[in-house]
């Protein structure tokens, strides 16, 4: 990619913690997928906040990649990659959620010259587990002398191909800053007929309050004329539905399954104190929630 190239790898772009952060849209949110990826405990909640200590920060990009709303921006360190493979080095290998990426685009395995780290091995045992559930090929790796005759290329540019143009990566830029594409990590966008989390919901505890389909972004709850619909395809597990709602009727655990829209019809009753029609998920629910949490506060007086 030449001299243009060499010049965007040269910028410096400490990683930065976005608002997107689900941390930052509520303070229910209990994510910490950052903090349990960074091996050198160089993030830390602040005030219900994560916060980064650059002094202690290698920019690894682990944070990054295990972050479930991508909101964890920067630059990955570089990797190489050789005739369709990723070469192994001395640095910690990419997460299994990275190689099912690169498994989506092409790469065959890892390959090394010298003995290849068993965290590597681990890492694709990992993956393999992964691919093997979404019925793709696995990974495999493998010992052999490297030839010289094709360069290696980074993973950024694996991910920002230069026959996408020179625009595109303007766009990505800000003053003296270029910002990794972080959303190129979403799993979903690769694996459209799957889902990587089950969202379910207890029907007789859900009080149609709407608000985990405010807060979610990425758009996998709505409440419409037909009920309460989940579609958890774009699903990343990052549990602030779970979190958020008031009467914990949202459970959502990490699973790959062929991608399937779940709706819970509503029923139409009519309250037994107020006598007003209300919505339900319940078929057997008598009193419309005003009501109930009238009704709930007087018993626990």
């Amino acid at each position: 990619m030449g001299l243009f190239s060499k010049w965007v790898e040269s910028l410096d772009y400490q990683y930065e913690i976005l608002s997107t952060c689900s941390r930052n849209k509520s303070p229910r949110s209990t994510c910490s997928h950052c903090i349990d990826a960074c091996e050198l405990n160089a993030i830390e909640i602040k005030k219900g906040i994560p916060h980064i200590n650059y002094k202690g920060c290698n920019e690894c990009g682990k944070c990054m990649v295990s972050c479930p709303v991508q909101a964890i921006a920067g630059i990955f360190p570089k990797r190489e990659f050789h005739q369709g493979r990723l070469v192994a080095g001395k640095s910690s290998p990419p997460s299994a959620k990275e190689l099912v990426v690169y498994a989506k685009k092409g790469i065959k395995g890892i390959i090394g010259e010298e003995e290849i780290d068993s965290r590597w091995n681990q890492a694709v045992d990992e993956a393999n587990v992964l691919l093997k559930q979404l019925e793709e090929p696995l990974l495999t790796v493998e010992r052999t002398k490297l030839e010289k005759t094709e360069e290696c290329i980074s993973r950024r540019e694996l991910f920002f191909s230069w026959k996408e143009g020179t625009q595109t990566l303007l766009k990505e830029m800000a003053p003296a800053k270029w910002r990794f594409n972080q959303t190129a990590l979403e799993l979903s966008r690769y694996y459209p007929n799957h889902q990587f989390a089950n969202i379910q919901l207890n029907t007789e505890r859900c009080t149609l309050c709407h608000a985990c389909e405010k807060l979610c972004d990425k758009k996998c709850i709505e409440i419409n004329d037909e009920g309460f619909v989940i579609s958890a395809q774009s699903c990343s597990n990052c549990q602030l539905c779970a979190d958020i709602c008031p009467e914990k009727a949202i459970t959502v655990n990490e699973q790959i399954s062929p991608y399937e829209q779940v709706k819970y019809p509503f029923f139409t009753s009519v309250c037994s104190s107020c006598h007003k029609s209300f919505h339900t998920l319940s078929e057997n629910q008598e009193l419309c929630v005003p009501c109930m949490k009238k009704s709930q506060f007087l018993i626990t007086r």
